[in-house]
């Protein structure tokens, strides 16, 4: 059977930039989808008219696809209180809330059962402890 991802941003990155994780992206062993926030995220990132047209394409492929993963009103709700129970035990600073995307990227990965896959996985142990999703690091 085939493993539903979500890939985080980090791991684009390393694909785009580095030609890295050609395992992750077989689509033989995978269905891949694509959240909002990695999607902005990769856009305020681009730099050159190049860049811009590989976006241009890459999102247009998801949306054609019916895989560009945006937000359910419960969803939404949800993001809301995991983002207060970290601000709560001090992993959140309103004031520069650095992990909101990593929180919707999470549970966007939730909504619709799958698994999240990412480099950089410290933040996503942090956002775990308060809300259940699956993901794991990036694996060889």
């Amino acid at each position: 059977m085939q493993e539903k991802v979500v890939f985080d941003t980090s791991v684009y990155i390393g694909v785009f930039n580095q030609g890295l994780y050609q395992n992750e992206i077989d689509g033989f062993n995978k269905v891949m989808y694509l959240v909002h926030p990695v999607l902005q995220e990769l856009w305020i990132g681009a730099r050159g008219k190049r860049e811009i047209n590989h976006l241009i394409h890459f999102g247009t492929r998801f949306i054609k696809l019916g895989r560009l993963v945006v937000p359910s009103s419960t969803t939404q709700v949800l993001t809301g209180k995991a983002c207060q129970k970290l601000r709560s035990s001090g992993r959140l600073d309103p004031a520069n809330p650095r992990i909101y995307n990593d929180v919707c990227i999470a549970l966007l990965a939730r909504q619709i059962g799958a698994t999240l896959v990412t480099v950089n996985i410290s933040d996503f142990e942090q956002i775990h402890r308060v809300v259940d999703f699956k993901f794991r690091k990036v694996g060889p």
